[in-house]
């Protein structure tokens, strides 16, 4: 397995004893980015997902809506395991863990699969121009509309719109600009840091966006480790 794979399975291992949203927001970026490059899934980053992901399904504080979205993504988890597509037959993190005991060497041959080209990444579809006056303004706008940071945001929609001001109506793609415009902020000018402000618009697209199946595009500029770490802040 290659780089990625490694990466991964390191990030879901710091995250088991984390916060109910940040075991689900990197379990899901770690899935889409596995859906991308389905030959850098492995029995083990699979196994490593349902053990977090399961830890949500029982967490007595997750949400009917976390537990929700959660057995969605242990559905693609299934879906993209190699030992699923090789027989139809999911492994147990028992299973996984029996078998990494073991003194005697596995047949290797049992693990081989045709190795598939890489495919090549989609630009992530960012237009600096999308947002009146970009994020700094957007930011602006929801501060002049009466919002401010120590205020709890139950209507997202209007929190968002705000942000977009009277020349763009809140959309998929709106909500997917925002993040990328945050994103591109972030790494560029920000020096890898959120305002408070900042932050929940960027918690608010996401739950605008996540519920709908809204794609939320990973910024061109960020590394997978810089991906993880916006999407934790």
């Amino acid at each position: 397995m290659g780089n990625l794979s490694t990466l991964a399975r390191e990030a879901l291992r710091q995250v088991e004893g984390a916060s109910i949203t940040k075991r689900i927001l990197v379990s899901r970026k770690v899935i889409c980015d596995l859906e991308r490059q389905p030959d850098e899934a492995s029995l083990r980053v699979c196994a490593d997902l349902r053990k977090v992901l399961l830890s949500v399904t029982t967490d007595a504080e997750a949400s009917p809506e976390q537990v929700k979205d959660t057995k969605g993504l242990l559905i693609r988890v299934r879906t993209i395991n190699p030992r699923n597509q090789k027989d139809n037959e999911e492994v147990s993190i028992e299973e996984l863990e029996s078998t990494n005991r073991r003194i005697a060497t596995p047949d290797p041959s049992k693990y081989e699969r045709p190795v598939a080209p890489t495919p090549k990444r989609e630009p992530d579809g960012y237009d600096p121009n999308f947002i009146e006056g970009g994020i700094d303004a957007a930011i602006e706008r929801v501060i002049a509309k009466g919002y401010s940071a120590d205020m709890s945001i139950k209507q997202h929609e209007p929190f968002i719109q705000a942000a977009l001001g009277l020349s763009r109506v809140l959309d998929a793609r709106a909500a997917d600009q925002i993040w990328l415009a945050i994103s591109y902020a972030w790494k560029e000018r920000w020096n890898q840091k959120l305002t408070p402000m900042a932050k929940k618009l960027q918690t608010a697209v996401l739950s605008y966006s996540n519920p709908r199946g809204f794609q939320i595009h990973e910024a061109d500029c960020l590394s997978f480790v810089e991906s993880i770490d916006l999407r934790s802040m």
